[in-house]
C-alpha cells in the first residue's frame, strides 16, 4: 500500500511542477510587448493556445475556441 500512495504524491509533485512551468511560460510570453510577439511568430491571442494541451484547455471549458 506503501508504493500506491508514494505513486500518487510522485504524480501530483510531476502535476505541479508541470503547471508552474506552464505558468512561468504564459507569465514571460504576457511581459512581452506585440512587437516582441509578432518577432517570435506569435499574437497574444497565441498564448494560451500554445501552452495547454487541448485535453487541458476542454477540461477549462475552452475545448471549444479553436
Amino acid at each position: 500500500m506503501k508504493w500506491l500512495t508514494e505513486s500518487w504524491v510522485v504524480r501530483y509533485l510531476n502535476y505541479l511542477n508541470t503547471w508552474r512551468a506552464h505558468r512561468e511560460t504564459i507569465k514571460q510570453l504576457n511581459m512581452m510587448n506585440d512587437n516582441q510577439l509578432k518577432d517570435i511568430g506569435l499574437s497574444r491571442n497565441d498564448i494560451s493556445r500554445l501552452i495547454w494541451l487541448e485535453d487541458d484547455r476542454t477540461m477549462r471549458g475552452r475545448g471549444n475556441d479553436k
